[in-house]
C-alpha cells in the first residue's frame, strides 16, 4: 500500500503540563472511538510507514486515528523517557474523554510497545484508563544494539553511561563515538542506559529476561491486548525463537486479556513495509477493535 502524498488532519492542543502538546486526528469526520498510534524511536506524527494503511482500513469504522507529538517524538527521544511518554499519552487520553470518546485504544509500534506496557502501571502514574492495547513489532532495543555493535563496544558504551549516571550526569549527552552509527542525534546517558543495558527502563522484550521480570511487566495488563511481532523482523537476533518468546509474553498476561488474534505476522519486517504484511496487520487490528465493541 503506497503512502498518501497528502491527507487531512485536525490539530488539537492537548491540555497538559507539557508545553505545546499537540495531537493530530487523521479523519475528515470525527468518530466516537479513538485509536491512538504511538511510533518508535525517531518517529513522530505522520512518519510510520504502516500507518496510512491502518487509517485507510479504519475509514468508515467508528474509530478515528490519533497521533501525538510527545516530548520524545522525532529526535526528542534521546532526551526523554518512558515516564514522560506515559504522562503525555495520559494527558491525551484524558482530553479524548472530554470529547466524549467511548473507546480508546493505544496502538504502539516498536518502542511504542514499551509505552503501552509502561502505561499499564496505573499505580505508579495514575494514567487515565484505556480500553485496549495493540503491540506492533515489539523488539528489544538492547538486543538490537547488540546487532549494531560488538559485545566489547556495547559493554564499553554501557559502562560509560553508568559512570556518567553515577556522577550525576544522567541528563548529559553520550559521546557520539560510543553510540551505534544509526543514531545521528544526541542521547543522554540515562536514555542510552535505559535502552541498551539489561534491566533498563526500556528493557521489556529481551529474550534473556527471567520469568519473574516478564511476569511483573506483562502481569499489569488490565485490558484486552493483541501482540503482533513480525515473523521476519530483522531487529530480532536470528538466534531468538520468536514463537517461544511470544508464548512467554502471552502466558505472563492475566487470563482473558490476550486476544486470540495475537501471533507472528507473516512476511512482516520491523517496519511492516510489505503490502501483504500491512494488509494482514490491518485485518487483525480491525478484528481486535470489532471484538472490543461487542
Amino acid at each position: 500500500m503506497a503512502s498518501a502524498a497528502s491527507f487531512p488532519a485536525v490539530v488539537h492542543r492537548v491540555p497538559s503540563e507539557t508545553p505545546n502538546l499537540l495531537a493530530y486526528e487523521r479523519a475528515i469526520q470525527t468518530q466516537k472511538n479513538a485509536l491512538v498510534f504511538i511510533g518508535g524511536l525517531t518517529e513522530g506524527p505522520h512518519t510510520n510507514r504502516a500507518l496510512d494503511a491502518i487509517v485507510c482500513k479504519l475509514k468508515g469504522s467508528t474509530f478515528s486515528v490519533w497521533e501525538l507529538r510527545m516530548r520524545s517524538s522525532y529526535t526528542g527521544f534521546g532526551y526523554s523517557s518512558l515516564s514522560n511518554d506515559v504522562q503525555d499519552i495520559s494527558a491525551l487520553v484524558a482530553y479524548l474523554r472530554t470529547l466524549g470518546k467511548e473507546r480508546i485504544v493505544l496502538c504502539g509500534a516498536s518502542t511504542g510497545c514499551q509505552d503501552c506496557l509502561e502505561y499499564t502501571d496505573h499505580k505508579k502514574y495514575k494514567s487515565a484508563p484505556v480500553d485496549g492495547y495493540i503491540l506492533l513489532s515489539p523488539v528489544s532495543d538492547r538486543q538490537t544494539a547488540g546487532l549494531l555493535m560488538s559485545p566489547e563496544e556495547l559493554g564499553k558504551s554501557n559502562q560509560h553511561a553508568q559512570e556518567m549516571i553515577a556522577e550525576g550526569k544522567e541528563n548529559d549527552a553520550m559521546p557520539s563515538a560510543l553510540l551505534p552509527f544509526i543514531f545521528t542525534s544526541p542521547i543522554t546517558a540515562y536514555r542510552w542506559n535505559s535502552l541498551a543495558a539489561k534491566g533498563g527502563d526500556d528493557d521489556y522484550f529481551s529474550v534473556d529476561l527471567d520469568e519473574a521480570t516478564i511476569n511483573a511487566k506483562f502481569g499489569r495488563v488490565d485490558r484486552s491486548i493483541i501482540l503482533l511481532p513480525g515473523e521476519e523482523d530483522e531487529l530480532v537476533p536470528p538466534s531468538v525463537n520468536k514463537k517461544e518468546l511470544l508464548d512467554r509474553w502471552v502466558q505472563a498476561c492475566p487470563e482473558g486479556t490476550v486476544s486470540e488474534l495475537s501471533g507472528l505476522v507473516p512476511e512482516a519486517d520491523h517496519e511492516i513495509s510489505k503490502p501483504e504484511a500491512q494488509e494482514k496487520v490491518c485485518d487483525l487490528i480491525q478484528g481486535f477493535l470489532d471484538a472490543l465493541l461487542k
